[in-house]
């Protein structure tokens, strides 16, 4: 039977021997809730407690298929994974915590977008290369998954030093196995090719790429998107980024692009295209007439 853990919870791993105390929730999405917590080293971490969606072996499966994920995809712009288990029938994934997520930085007024947008699309943006290289897709990259860390000084002589780190490879999937009718998404967050497959092309790596340019479009405007259905398929996301400065609405439009063909191919060509300005303006494609 599944058992929630409750705050000041103290919960043992069998895998590790560790012990962890649970603290406040932290958030809650469609497969877990996340709970602050902390270990027998006195670490700062965050724990996942999968919700029992389907029966027992299903949600084991996906803990398990979570857990092998995290452990092959290791980088060091991606949340780092210390422990995996299974206590009182319920299964437990422990990562490091991070300081804050993007949302929480945009809803609070606190992100400087052209001041951080560089730094933050390089360490996504490595992250995405990583995932994709490995055939991997992460399907999931949003606002609320991609976090500011901040690297502790042991000896604590400075503040430490800030990154930012990709989290949640709940959902990720080899790229051939990527299934629109099987993946849930907001729709705001939904590429074109996952609403409408024969009109705007496959469903593969790219759709990373689409979820990158929302993202970086929102920390440019300092707003929480949420494009509905018909805009996604109207291109309104890309309409967006065309307002923004230069080099980054081209590069942005770019990998906001409807059809999959014309997009921004991989993550370093988006890397090279928010680095380089383009001459003449906005190249044109079959996407400008619409």
């Amino acid at each position: 039977m599944f058992t929630p853990p409750v705050k000041g919870e103290r919960i043992l791993s069998n895998a590790t021997g560790n012990t962890y105390w649970i603290g406040d929730t932290i958030g809650e999405g469609s497969f877990g809730v996340v709970y602050e917590c902390s270990d027998s080293w006195g670490n700062e971490l965050a724990v996942k407690v999968l919700k029992p969606r389907g029966t027992y072996d299903h949600v084991r499966g996906a803990a398990v298929a979570e857990f092998e994920k995290l452990q092959s995809l290791r980088h060091p712009n991606i949340t780092y994974i210390h422990d995996a288990f299974e206590y009182r029938h319920t299964f437990y994934i422990v990562v490091e915590r991070c300081t804050r997520s993007i949302q929480y930085m945009i809803d609070e007024a606190k992100l400087d977008g052209e001041r951080v947008i560089l730094p933050l699309a390089r360490c996504v943006l490595q992250a995405v290369h990583f995932v994709h290289v490995n055939g991997f897709a992460h399907q999931d990259i949003h606002s609320g998954n991609v976090f500011v860390s901040w690297v502790r000084d042991e000896m604590g002589a400075s503040d430490g030093a800030l990154t930012f780190k990709v989290g949640d490879l709940g959902i990720a999937k080899f790229i051939g196995e990527m299934d629109a009718a099987t993946t849930i998404l907001a729709d705001w967050i939904r590429a074109p090719e996952a609403i409408d497959n024969p009109e705007f092309g496959p469903l593969d790596q790219r759709m990373d790429i689409y979820h990158c340019g929302l993202l970086f479009l929102q920390v440019l405007t300092g707003t929480h998107l949420d494009f509905s259905r018909e805009e996604v398929l109207a291109g309104a996301p890309r309409q967006a980024a065309l307002q923004l400065p230069e080099p980054y609405n081209f590069a942005i439009e770019k990998a906001l692009r409807r059809h999959v063909a014309f997009r921004t191919a991989t993550a370093m060509e988006f890397w090279r295209d928010l680095n380089s300005p383009a001459e003449g303006g906005i190249p044109q494609s079959t996407e400008s007439a619409s």
